[in-house]
This record gives structure tokens, C-alpha cells and sequence, in this order.
């Protein structure tokens, strides 16, 4: 035993017989700067990094939408579809009104085959946003996904109607000149 104490006696004065020094960090911003940060993070290519400001921005303001749908948006460019989906659909649960949300959950639900679900929330967001040619767009691609060709044209009409400068993926350039 005694030996232990002398062991432990030159241990503490080798080492400096200071005491270790607990920081503690504290995060000083908020949720919309950390959704302001995801934004930025995002918009240079950092998806990573712009994910966890999202997250972080949706803890903090558990009623607010945004910062899951942009999560959403982020998952969905790295083509993560049952994460996308998860963040539009909480963002949704805080927010059942939201046609952005509506809408690109519809196209993500479109992405993964689900074309039954993908077209109830894509009219749902069109009953909150007719008007909307994005929102149109989709209505277009999951008709068009169904085989619903007519209907298809008669979305993709109307929303460039609204939008003639409306850019369009090639299954729906190749629905016009047909």
C-alpha cells in the first residue's frame, strides 16, 4: 500500500499537480441561425455540415417547419428517400399546410414508386397552392409516372401557363413534343 502512495504522490507531481479543467460549451445561437447556417452550408455543397445545423435548428424550435423541409431537401439531393420522406413528413406534423412540404414529399414518394401517396399529397398541396406551376410540375411527373399521359399534359400545360420559362426534366420535354 505504501508503495501504491508513493507511486501515486510522483505520479501528481510529474504531472503538475494542477487540477483538470472541465469546460463546458454553450451554444449561443439560435434556431433560425442555425437554420440560417444550413442554409449557407447547403448553398457551398456541404451537406454534411448543412444536416446537422437543420437538425440542430429543428430541435431547438420543435414547432417549426423549415429547417425539416430543408432537411428534407438536403436528403433528397443525396437521394436518401426514406430520410427525406421521414423530414418532410415531421415537418408536416408541425405543420399540415405547408405545400412545399406537400410537394416535395409527393416527389420524393413519386421517386421511391409510391404513386398512389405521392398523388394524394400532391393534390393536397394543390389545393392549398393551385397556382403554383412547381407544384403543377409534380402533378404532371406523378401522372405521367401512373401512365396518365392526358392528365400529365393538362398539368404540364397549366404550369407553363403560369410559368412559360418553367425548366423541365426530359420526361416532360419528351411528353410535349409527343
Amino acid at each position: 500500500m505504501l508503495r501504491f502512495c508513493l507511486m501515486a504522490l510522483l505520479l501528481t507531481l510529474a504531472t503538475g499537480c494542477s487540477m483538470p479543467r472541465v469546460i463546458v460549451l454553450n451554444d449561443p445561437l439560435d434556431a433560425a441561425q442555425h437554420n440560417d447556417l444550413g442554409v449557407a452550408h447547403e448553398a457551398r455543397g456541404d451537406l454534411d455540415l448543412a444536416t446537422r445545423a437543420y437538425e440542430r435548428a429543428a430541435q431547438l424550435d420543435r414547432r417549426w417547419a423549415l429547417p425539416l423541409v430543408n432537411l428534407g431537401n438536403v436528403l433528397a439531393a443525396q437521394q436518401d428517400w426514406r430520410g427525406a420522406a421521414r423530414a418532410y413528413e415531421e415537418a408536416l406534423g408541425r405543420d399540415p399546410v405547408d405545400p412545399v412540404a406537400l410537394n416535395n414529399l409527393a416527389w420524393v414518394l413519386l421517386q421511391k414508386g409510391d404513386l398512389e401517396r405521392s398523388l394524394t399529397r400532391i393534390r393536397e398541396a394543390l389545393a392549398l397552392a393551385p397556382d403554383n406551376p412547381l407544384l403543377l410540375e409534380t402533378l404532371a411527373e406523378v401522372h405521367l409516372a401512373r401512365g396518365e399521359k392526358a392528365q400529365a399534359r393538362s398539368a404540364l400545360a397549366a404550369a407553363l401557363e403560369i410559368d412559360p420559362e418553367l425548366p423541365l426534366d426530359e420526361d416532360l420535354r419528351r411528353l410535349l413534343r409527343e
